[in-house]
């Protein structure tokens, strides 16, 4: 599904991602790991043709950027970390203009539109409401509908789970455990652990620019504490700060 050989990625003499290779399999979910600035987000943008890589090859489907990204855009769905949502729009006319994005016949929209919102949102009231007056769990949701709309074959998902509460959380596990099948993919970065631990199947870690470990969560584990919180720790080779400067504070 996805396919990343020897990625380089520099701002000016920065060097942001090194030699960062990797394959998504059809039926994975692979969880994204690494500290902040560790080059995630870049590789994601990279992924969806927001960015310029600076050297390597990047494909998709078997496809690449840029003669083929009308055709890769329509088999991907997105949640980006920041969801682009439009405030003075309601719910259904957000979806509504989702929908005429993908080129989802109007036949086909009323359905897709209802069925996700009413699973996703425990108000289908709710549905048309100023988009500026949802809370962030909400938005967190109306931004998977957005990604599933036109039915895509691999999910990239960005800190999905900020926002939303452990109800919501534990439903989206639960939707994506169903969702993914084996002509489906998905990779999601996330800073929580436990629910990158419910759902992924793959651990990809980048540390330092480079990827530092790329297989399935079994070996992750087994290669630490068999947690997956101490295995990253020890992994990412994080010195636990010295509190002594604090001793005003904790005294």
């Amino acid at each position: 599904m996805i396919t990343v050989t020897n990625l380089h990625k520099n701002y000016g003499e920065k060097r942001v991602l090194e030699q960062v290779s990797l394959t998504i399999e059809p039926g994975t979910c692979v969880g994204l790991l690494g500290n902040n600035g560790a080059g995630k987000s870049t590789l994601i943008h990279i992924l969806l043709d927001l960015i310029p890589k600076t050297s390597g090859e990047v494909s998709l489907f078997g496809m690449g950027y840029p003669a083929d990204t009308v055709a890769i855009r329509k088999r991907i769905g997105v949640m980006p970390e920041e969801e682009l949502i439009h405030d003075e729009l309601t719910g259904k006319e957000q979806l509504d203009f989702a929908c005429m994005l993908y080129g989802i016949p109007e036949t086909e929209r009323e359905a897709r539109i209802h069925t996700l919102f009413e699973f996703f949102f425990e108000d289908s009231g709710e549905l048309h409401k100023p988009c500026g007056t949802y809370s962030a769990g909400m938005r967190k949701k109306l931004g998977m509908i957005i990604a599933l709309l036109h039915k895509p074959d691999v999910l990239i998902l960005d800190e999905p789970f900020s926002g939303l509460d452990p109800a919501a959380s534990q439903v989206l596990i639960r939707f994506l455990s169903l969702w993914l099948n084996e002509r489906r993919a998905i990779l999601v970065s996330s800073h929580n652990l436990n629910y990158v631990e419910q759902m992924a199947s793959h651990v990809a870690v980048i540390h330092d620019r480079r990827l530092a470990f790329y297989g399935t969560l079994a070996t992750f584990l087994e290669s630490g504490s068999g947690l997956i919180d101490q295995t990253l720790f020890a992994l990412l080779k994080s010195e636990p700060k010295s509190h002594e400067s604090l001793k005003w504070l904790l005294s």
